[in-house]
């Protein structure tokens, strides 16, 4: 049987949530981790200058082939709803995309905006257009390990 830490999925998005990690330090954030091992509530709590308190949610997905459109599963969305209306913090949704080399994303209040269910499965979308677009370039190594790490089933149409 496969460790958690050994799958796939799991190294590509721990290291797209340390490329996001170094992002907000630049920034000036002061970013904390969960450091109980299992699945936690979300990736990271960021404070800047002990007043901006934002929950920063990292996903390493490439934005869909024939939708304008990228997403993830519906259940976390809610999850990540409820915190941010029970405890009045803020979410925002980092895409770590190695299709498109960068890093997009936006709060999750404003992404509700155009967000729909996939009528494929169990997953939310959202719009391209509502994503603050170019928040980071990724390197080629980056993107290299990024995609040697994908599970993606299709290839990536530019288009």
């Amino acid at each position: 049987m496969v460790k958690w830490e050994d799958r796939t999925e799991v190294k590509k998005g721990n290291f797209a949530e340390k490329i996001v990690h170094k992002f907000l330090e630049s920034k000036g954030y002061i970013v904390y981790i969960p450091s109980t091992s299992g699945a936690h509530a979300f990736d990271r709590l960021a404070i800047k200058n002990k007043e901006q308190v934002v929950i920063a949610e990292i996903k390493a997905k490439a934005k869909l082939n024939n939708y304008d459109e990228t997403g993830f599963e519906y259940r976390h969305y809610l999850e990540y709803k409820k915190i941010s209306e029970k405890h009045n913090l803020p979410v925002f949704i980092f895409f770590v995309d190695e299709m498109l080399k960068e890093i997009y994303g936006n709060f999750l209040s404003k992404l509700e905006n155009g967000c729909r269910k996939a009528p494929w499965g169990k997953q939310i979308l959202f719009k391209m257009e509502l994503m603050r677009r170019h928040i980071y370039n990724l390197t080629d190594n980056d993107v290299l390990y990024l995609k040697q790490n994908s599970k993606r089933s299709y290839n990536y149409d530019a288009n």
